[in-house]
């Protein structure tokens, strides 16, 4: 059955293997706010990653095995800047392989990662407030409740709130911040 041992050497595999193959990552999404005292459980690992076409065939290989991966599914992903999936047999743990997004948000988020430490593993990940703004994005595009609420945990503590503020107007999510704000008031009023 899997569980967050498990999960933490899916992502120790998956760290040594883009060690190996000098594949740029960054983890993102729940995980990521492990490394910021926030934790919840979560199916899956995001990474954004910078994998260039000619290595998706290493790429897969070095994840044969004791892993599902599509080399199809790879190079779609690589062509048109989306998802693709390393599914760990047979416990099911997921990887969701991000292809790095080619946007002004995505290049500096990327730039500003930096290595976390988390269960004995070190591994590059987004910083607090890029993963805020993303969350934020995710929230905007979803609706999704969940993020929103990881949103308001996140900000309940220090952050760079000026950096902060500054991707949300220049991304244009303000209508979204404010759903983080009422939401945050509501559980602060609920827990009075």
């Amino acid at each position: 059955m899997p569980g967050s041992y498990s999960m933490i050497d899916t992502l120790r595999e998956f760290v040594e293997k883009a060690g190996e193959l000098s594949v740029e990552y960054m983890v993102t999404g729940s995980f990521a706010m492990s490394a910021y005292g926030e934790i919840r459980s979560t199916r899956d690992i995001d990474i954004v990653i910078q994998l260039p076409e000619k290595q998706a065939s290493s790429f897969v290989a070095s994840f044969g095995g004791t892993y599902y991966i599509s080399e199809d599914s790879v190079r779609r992903a690589i062509a048109s800047r989306s998802m693709f999936n390393i599914i760990k047999q047979p416990y099911g743990e997921k990887i969701d392989c991000i292809i790095q997004k080619d946007s002004d948000f995505a290049r500096v988020s990327f730039d500003r990662r930096r290595l976390a430490k988390v269960s004995d593993i070190e591994f590059w990940t987004t910083t607090k407030e890029d993963l805020i703004i993303a969350k934020l994005d995710w929230a905007h595009d979803s609706g999704s409740e969940m993020q929103i609420r990881d949103i308001a945990n996140l900000t309940s503590n220090e952050y760079d709130s000026e950096y902060v503020d500054a991707w949300i107007l220049r991304l244009n999510l303000s209508d979204i911040w404010k759903q983080v704000e009422q939401w945050k008031i509501r559980r602060d009023t609920s827990e009075s």
